[in-house]
């Protein structure tokens, strides 16, 4: 009877010690499965900041746009990428109250800088523009748009000067797109917005520099060379151009002769009958007064001028 009793009592506690060692087993497997989804849960919330992070780094970088079409004062225009974009036309200043302003393509207005705004070109472009009035012509990016229908273009003040019409406010000018530069800015504008592009530039082999082996007299020079590097101011042989302003859209010679009354419009003027409407030509005229008579036949609702050079 007594060895049964030891016997029973022996198993309990076998019993007993592998219960014990099961749960103690059962804790740590629960604990490392614990352990491995809360690292998952971990990783998941990093991820997503981490791509924040990414897209906040590139919020100010300029980027390459053309953009959709929009309307100023009921006029439309049509973004477009036009490597063969040469046009005629008036060309206004822009001054402080636009200076380091940001550009539809994250770029800023500079006065002291060689910009100009367009309506309808690549941001960015390259471009040559020429005065028409005295043959100068410069070489300058276009980076933003601008809301005025009478100019075909506005510079910052600093072109304005170089070429001669910041006094007089307004210029006759010739627009030619240069394709190859705009092309490589295209470029160089789309590839910084990659996503691998900073990954790239790291990966990069690079040699340390240490800056006791650069010459400080050199380094003055070259600096003083980059700040006093001149300015490319072309010049060109221009004809005697005439500024005329042609509107369009009339339905008869009566309208013509109706609204010429109501603005009291002074200045010489024709009609033509194109044969579905009738056209309205004036001058020749002065580059402000077709300035202002683009804006007043958009107001009154002819929406289609030319400003034609002869």
């Amino acid at each position: 009877m007594r060895l049964i009793i030891s016997v029973f009592f022996i198993f309990l506690i076998s019993c007993e010690n592998v219960s014990k060692n099961t749960f103690v087993d059962n804790i740590e497997n629960t604990k490392n499965v614990i352990q491995e989804k809360a690292k998952k849960n971990v990783v998941k919330l990093i991820e997503p900041k981490k791509i924040i992070e990414k897209d906040n780094s590139l919020k100010d970088k300029i980027f390459y746009l053309i953009g959709d079409p929009y309307f100023i004062e009921g006029v439309k225009y049509i973004p477009k990428e036009d490597y063969s974009y040469s046009e005629v036309g008036l060309a206004t200043f822009y001054d402080k109250e636009l200076h380091n302003k940001k550009t539809q393509n994250n770029d800023l207005n500079k006065v002291t800088e060689l910009l100009g705004r367009h309506k309808t070109l690549p941001l960015p472009s390259i471009i040559k523009i020429t005065n028409l009035e005295n043959g100068l012509s410069l070489t300058i990016k276009i980076n933003d748009r601008h809301d005025d229908n009478a100019s075909i273009i506005q510079v910052s003040r600093k072109v304005a000067q170089l070429l001669r019409f910041y006094k007089n406010k307004i210029a006759k000018v010739k627009i030619e797109i240069l394709s190859d530069p705009s092309k490589q800015w295209k470029n160089v504008t789309m590839s910084i917005n990659d996503d691998d592009f900073n990954s790239t530039v790291d990966s990069a082999p690079t040699e340390i520099v240490s800056i006791t082996n650069i010459d400080d007299n050199n380094l003055e020079e070259s600096i003083k060379e980059t700040i006093e590097k001149p300015i490319e101011l072309g010049f060109e042989r221009v004809e005697n151009l005439k500024l005329y302003l042609h509107i369009n859209n009339f339905k008869n010679y009566d309208e013509i002769q109706k609204i010429v009354k109501e603005i009291e419009l002074k200045e010489k003027y024709t009609s033509e009958n194109m044969g579905t409407f009738y056209k309205l030509k004036i001058g020749p005229i002065e580059n402000e007064t077709a300035n202002k008579l683009v804006s007043t036949f958009i107001l009154k609702g002819y929406k289609e001028n030319e400003i034609i050079l002869e």
